[in-house]
This record gives C-alpha cells, sequence and structure tokens, in this order.
C-alpha cells in the first residue's frame, strides 16, 4: 500500500483524507494492519496528526487498536451497513419528495448535476463515488434547506461511507453510467413527490442489496 505525501493541507484532515480515500479505492482492505510510525512516514508528517487521524477512524468504527501505536481495518457488518443507509434515506427521500413538490428549476439542478457527473469515470472509484454523491447531493440541495445540506454531507464525508462504498464498487451496478442510474430518479421527481420518494427510497434499497451481496 502506498500513500501520497501531503502538502499544503490542514495534517490531520489531510491524513483522514488520504487513509479514507485508500479505504474506497482498496488500498486499505479490512484485515490491513495500520502503524502510526509507518504511516508518518509515508506521509510525510509527524505522528500527532496521523494519531488523530487514527482516533478519528477509531471513533467511526473503521478501524480498532491492535498492539502499540497500531490499529487494523475493520470489517463492517450488516447492521452497520443497514444504519448508514438507514440515515441515508430519511435525508434523500425526504429531499427527493421536497423537490418534486417544488417542481422547477428545482429538478433542473438535479438534471443539471447529471449532466455534469456524466463526464466521470465510472470505472474509477473515487470518481464513481463523486458522481453519485454530486448526484445525490444535488437533490438535497435543491431542497433549499441549507440544514438538510449539512446532514447530507456528515453522512457522505464520514469514512465509513467510503468503505461501504468500496464495497459496493465491486458490483456491476456501480460501473453502469451515471445517467442510466439517476434517469429513472430524474423522471420521478418530475412526476410527483409520492413517485419521487418511491423511487429514491427504491434507488438507495438497491445499492443496499447490493452492498450486502
Amino acid at each position: 500500500m502506498a500513500l501520497q505525501p501531503i502538502d499544503g493541507e490542514t495534517l490531520a484532515d489531510a491524513a483522514y483524507r488520504r487513509l479514507s480515500e485508500a479505504m474506497l479505492s482498496g488500498g486499505l482492505e479490512p484485515g490491513v494492519r495500520l502503524v502510526m510510525d509507518a504511516l508518518a512516514a509515508q506521509l510525510e508528517i509527524s505522528r500527532t496528526p496521523v494519531r488523530d487521524a487514527l482516533h478519528r477512524l477509531e471513533r467511526e468504527g473503521l478501524i480498532e487498536p491492535a498492539g502499540r501505536r497500531g490499529y487494523v481495518v475493520r470489517r463492517l457488518g450488516p447492521d452497520e451497513i443497514r444504519q448508514l443507509y438507514e440515515i441515508r434515506m430519511a435525508v434523500e427521500v425526504f429531499a427527493a419528495a421536497r423537490v418534486a413538490e417544488l417542481g422547477e428549476p428545482a429538478v433542473s439542478r438535479v438534471a443539471d448535476a447529471i449532466r455534469e457527473a456524466e463526464v466521470m469515470d465510472p470505472s474509477q472509484p473515487a470518481e464513481a463515488f463523486a458522481a453519485n454523491r454530486l448526484v445525490h447531493r444535488a437533490v438535497v440541495e435543491a431542497t433549499g434547506n441549507d440544514l438538510l445540506v449539512e446532514l447530507f454531507d456528515g453522512i457522505w464525508a464520514r469514512a465509513i461511507a467510503l468503505q461501504i462504498y468500496s464495497s459496493y464498487f465491486q458490483r456491476e451496478p456501480a460501473h453502469k453510467p451515471i445517467r442510466e442510474l439517476h434517469h429513472p430518479l430524474l423522471e420521478a421527481l418530475a412526476a410527483g413527490p409520492q413517485r419521487a420518494a418511491e423511487v429514491m427510497r427504491r434507488h438507495i434499497q438497491e445499492g443496499l442489496d447490493a452492498t450486502l451481496i
């Protein structure tokens, strides 16, 4: 596993992000041991920001202590995966219904996001994750509710979301074009709140089902 040196960022946050991205790409798989001194050397920073990043990952349930200054990447259980998807449903299903209530131009904002996401490469895990996040965030943003956006960001920014998506990425649906994955949702947003909520709920449930296979 190779991690790129950090340059020009807040070190603890940057170390957390690099480790999270490594989980997304498969560079840090469940069972991999993380040693603070070795990580600090790879990232070319001191142990303190690495320690802070590791503590954050431990609080989020992604790693667990394994010996002196060491941790191991946990394999998430099905209950933990379901919990994240349940939180997503609470936020995003509501948001989809609200966007449908608002109509145009709220629905157009989601259509614009789908077009923007189409240029990203679905065969690369980081870009596929970013493309999906872009579309789903557009739905929440289109509600005009800043607190709802804040909740969305808190869910998707957690390293647990990246590790779960890494598992989902191994499944065939993750590699479909972004428009193919989300066009039914776009149509549902134009069809009314009940239909929008139903399709968003099914869309998220399909992601959960694929992840748990």
